[in-house]
């Protein structure tokens, strides 16, 4: 399979070159690697053309004109790939010598799947760590695998890639959730526990999740953090990020949308229609007196909304608003 790899940087002079080296050793190298630079302003492209002439595959290196954003530059890496598979790169990572190779026996060996996530071990800016990997602080949280949703540990088929592209604008959980939303809608997602590569944990890219942490957490931790975590205020992002996912699959049913594999679309849209009616119902909740908040939240209950939320944990937190 041609492989390829959706690199996007800006401004990455830092630890740039690590994570090129490290593609650089792969038991299996990558046929080409798409880097679009988002007009950095240090010696990011300076890095990247050094490295294309050192080694033998294919190195394009796109310098945007003007400034696109993370998402818009990704989905522009994503699109000028050519391989087979394509896999998604931060600059700051560092990946494990076997990891190509293993992605592409997944892909060999299951035809029927069109991403692929594997595990990362959490490190800190100089790659030390406590030997926490991201699959294991979920799990150890009491979070599902559902929710590990990481790009850079994610490799695609391009036959997915006409459902995906291009990115929905707005959408809650960003472009990385807007990929495994699609991959797991249309039953096409594999979680992978192996380890392939360290996550870098630095001041630019530190996130407040809890399974984000370097050291060992667990479900009481998990508690506190939620505990600690203000309630939402609206659910408009997730209802338009539903909306848009509809709207997606809607033109795959009309044809405009192609595909060489399918998968039922009938289902997939009745699933999408009954989050979004859980969602409005959640929505309007938002706005009503204390005691109609209750009855209206214990109804949601009883009819399975809380599905599509964090189940017992979300109606609690509905009744003690």
């Amino acid at each position: 399979m041609k492989i390829s790899i959706a690199l996007a940087t800006y401004n990455g002079e830092k630890y740039l070159n690590e994570q090129l080296q490290s593609y650089k050793i792969q038991e299996k190298l990558p046929d080409e690697i798409i880097s679009c630079d988002d007009v950095s302003i240090d010696a990011t492209v300076d890095i990247l053309e050094h490295f294309a002439r050192g080694v033998l595959f294919k190195v394009k290196v796109i310098k945007n004109s003007k400034n696109l954003g993370y998402t818009k530059n990704f989905e522009k890496a994503i699109s000028l790939c050519s391989g087979d598979l394509i896999l998604l790169s931060d600059q700051d990572d560092v990946w494990l010598p076997q990891k190509i190779n293993h992605i592409e026996s997944l892909f060999l060996k299951n035809p029927n799947i069109s991403l692929v996530i594997h595990d990362g071990e959490l490190v800190d800016e100089n790659l030390n760590g406590d030997k926490q990997s991201k699959l294991n602080q979920l799990k150890s949280a009491g979070f599902s695998e559902k929710q590990l949703a990481t790009g850079a540990l994610t490799a695609i088929n391009k036959n997915i890639l006409p459902l995906i592209l291009p990115f929905a604008s707005g959408i809650s959980g960003g472009h990385d959730g807007w990929i495994h939303a699609i991959a797991s809608l249309t039953n096409r997602r594999m979680v992978d526990g192996k380890v392939l590569q360290k996550l870098r944990r630095h001041e630019t890219n530190t996130s407040q999740w809890i399974v984000n942490s370097l050291t060992k957490i667990n479900k009481i931790d998990k508690i506190m953090s939620q505990i600690n975590t203000k309630p939402a205020i609206s659910y408009s992002d997730r209802i338009h990020t539903n909306e848009c996912l509809t709207h997606r699959f809607k033109e795959y049913e009309s044809g405009d949308v192609i595909l060489d594999f399918e998968f039922d679309v009938t289902k997939v849209l009745q699933q999408l229609s009954k989050e979004l009616l859980s969602l409005n119902k959640r929505q309007s909740l938002l706005s009503k007196r204390f005691w109609q908040r209750k009855f209206r939240a214990l109804s949601m209950l009883f009819l399975g909304d809380y599905k599509h939320f964090n189940g017992l944990k979300s109606f609690i937190r509905d009744v003690l608003r």
